[in-house]
């Protein structure tokens, strides 16, 4: 259209109808926009089997490494002959890049789904500080724990014990490669021995072979199977534990420090305040892990994300905070609970008496870290910590690091624990990583920036919008339109005809 074609009052139409278009668009925009566009990317969210969510939750799109750690026991022979303080050493990383699929999905009327999480791990070399050839000393722990269940039993009991544990393959420490420590594992004797057992009182051993996670690699049944929200009907419990092997209990510690609650780590509520806690459970951990809010804000991949972490709580057992009083073993209590930084695993564990906590026992009371050489905690190093972006409740860095630990005592009656110091040994920490990569960060950016987009917009409108009422009202006053001029002296030959034809009429 061009301003020749059309009349005077064409011309006002279209700019003023334009200008009003505009600027109520604008207004539209900046108003409403940010409201209904944050309703369809919440509704967008819930997990089903068609939404976005769904495949990045069914199968992990960003690289996830698992770092272990092995502490070698440096002096162990001394510490045998001689109860020396003991030394360890840790050594690695040994890096595995895992993958995780969700398997077997049942999907329930009650907005819930059912799955068994699977990991595959590929060995990292060239991310690796070590070499799954090197040889590690460690503890023993099938014989320190089947050493521990009887500490408490009969003198004649513990002398049958002793004789069987010196003949069947019993030792203090053991010397193996990384890899077989780690998920090859190796024949032992002593869980040999044990597996040919009928006895009632001995919990059954299933194999003689021993790695810490052995049969672990591609298996879809380690895990166990987990229940959760999709979030349809109610986001705010999107993500969460409702059931796992089809309790909402785990059975081995007391009250809340035993209910199943928060995430599995890969599905959060969104839109949850900044201040709120992430909670979340693990199942290697046998518990939830609490990660409180530090204020510190960090930007990834051009998105703002706070930092959540451990803290000198995480692994309390009542010393520091009352409510978690629960977390020391029911045979444990009242007196004899662990001290603060550590939590048993013992219920979970067949008894073991091994202990979990940050690696380095960072942030753990002093008498579990002084029993040993070679710890050193470093926060920068060793903190368990999420960065997570809220709004749309994504982690954008992972950094879930813990070390396993076993608590030696010495025994008189054991010949492979006279004369030893009482210490815990660590065992090996877990280390498991990941950041957001440039692919998600870019759709999620989107999704976060969409508000803003139709805000900006909307005052772009606004602005074009009040330009175009701004020179029509200009061009009206001034009488400045295409065509105006000759219009206006139209209309006064017009007017003047009209006034002499009037005249003429008159003197008639």
């Amino acid at each position: 259209m061009c301003c020749r074609c059309c009349g005077v009052t064409q011309q006002k139409a279209w700019v003023f109808g334009l200008g009003v278009l505009f600027a109520v668009s604008g207004l539209f925009f900046i108003i409403w926009w940010p409201d209904i566009i944050d309703d369809i990317v919440m509704k967008s969210l819930p997990l089903t089997p068609t939404s976005k969510t769904f495949d990045k939750w069914e199968q992990l799109p960003i690289p996830v490494y698992m770092k272990m750690y092995l502490w070698n026991w440096t002096n162990a022979e001394e510490v045998k002959l001689h109860g020396v303080k003991p030394n360890f050493q840790q050594v690695g990383p040994y890096v595995y890049r895992e993958e995780r699929l969700k398997m077997d999905l049942q999907w329930h009327a009650n907005n819930t789904v059912t799955f068994k999480p699977r990991r595959t791990w590929f060995w990292e070399e060239q991310m690796s500080g070590g070499k799954q050839t090197d040889l590690v000393t460690v503890p023993h722990l099938p014989s320190i724990a089947a050493a521990a269940s009887i500490r408490d039993s009969l003198k004649p009991i513990k002398a049958g014990f002793n004789i069987a544990l010196n003949a069947n393959g019993g030792a203090l420490y053991v010397t193996h490669t990384a890899s077989e420590w780690l998920f090859d594992g190796f024949y032992d004797e002593f869980l040999h021995y044990a597996m040919s057992l009928n006895n009632p009182l001995v919990p059954p051993v299933e194999t003689d072979q021993f790695a810490w996670f052995l049969n672990r690699n591609n298996s879809e049944n380690f895990e166990g199977v987990f229940t959760v929200h999709t979030g349809v009907g109610s986001i705010k419990e999107m993500g969460e534990i409702k059931f796992w092997n089809g309790v909402n209990h785990t059975g081995w510690y007391e009250g809340e420090c035993g209910r199943l609650n928060g995430s599995t780590s890969d599905l959060f509520v969104p839109d949850e305040p900044k201040e709120k806690a992430l909670t979340i459970y693990i199942t290697d951990t046998c518990r939830i892990i609490n990660l409180e809010y530090t204020g510190q804000s960090y930007e990834i991949e051009g998105i703002q994300g706070w930092k959540y972490e451990v803290t000198p709580h995480t692994f309390d057992n009542g010393q520091r905070n009352g409510n978690m009083k629960c977390y020391c073993p029911v045979d444990r209590q009242p007196n004899n609970c662990p001290a603060s930084g550590a939590t048993d695993l013992g219920p979970c564990g067949d008894g073991a008496p091994m202990y979990l906590s940050a690696d380095h026992f960072m942030y753990a009371d002093e008498s579990y870290s002084s029993t040993v050489n070679g710890f050193q905690p470093d926060y920068e190093r060793h903190n368990f910590f999420i960065i997570m972006e809220r709004k749309m409740g994504v982690p954008l860095e992972v950094n879930a690091a813990v070390m396993i630990s076993l608590l030696i005592e010495p025994d008189k009656d054991i010949d492979i624990l006279k004369g030893i110091p009482s210490f815990y040994a660590p065992l090996f920490t877990s280390s498991s990583s990941a950041v957001i990569n440039k692919e998600l960060a870019a759709e999620l950016k989107l999704a976060l920036n969409l508000p803003s987009i139709g805000c900006y917009t909307g005052i772009g409108f606004l602005c074009l919008g009040c330009i175009l009422l701004a020179v029509g009202i200009f061009l009206t006053l001034k009488r400045k339109w295409y065509g105006q001029a000759a219009a206006d002296k139209l209309a006064l030959i017009n007017s003047d005809t009209q006034h002499t034809n009037d005249s003429i009429r008159a003197d008639q």
